[in-house]
């Protein structure tokens, strides 16, 4: 029972640090998009708006970029045409007119399977012998 309590405790303890930490990053007010649709996204941390760039980019095929509301931070995110079974998205992210980030993603909507190439069945080619009694 002290285990099931002391555990419990230390999770608690674990979960307060994560929420914290949460909290403690900042949030902007973005306004971008897509090309041609501009729009205004409230309160998300640059990972957050990272992720939503990244998939809006690959689902219209057209570069989108947000910027804060006082134009401190800028992302841009366009696809890339690169070998990959998933798509690629590139990004890029400036604060205060220093380069933060510039990475490619892989955006994947459906999944992959390997394929298998053909392997003979085994039994067929092994001579059968005889039980011998």
């Amino acid at each position: 029972m002290e285990k099931i309590i002391s555990l419990l405790v230390s999770m608690a303890i674990l979960m307060l640090h994560l929420i914290s930490y949460a909290a403690s990053q900042p949030t902007f007010d973005w306004s971008g998009g897509p090309k041609y649709n501009h729009n205004m996204v409230e309160g998300k941390t640059l990972a957050e708006i990272s992720e939503r760039a990244a998939h809006e980019a690959y689902l219209f095929r057209l570069p989108v970029e947000y910027k804060t509301q006082d134009g401190s931070m800028v992302l841009q995110a366009f696809p890339d045409y690169g070998k990959s079974k998933c798509n690629l998205v590139h990004e890029k992210a400036w604060e205060h007119e220093k380069m933060v980030m510039n990475t490619v993603k892989e955006v994947c909507d459906r999944n992959y399977q390997q394929v298998v190439p053909y392997v003979p069945d085994m039994n067929l080619l092994v001579p059968s012998i005889p039980n011998i009694r």
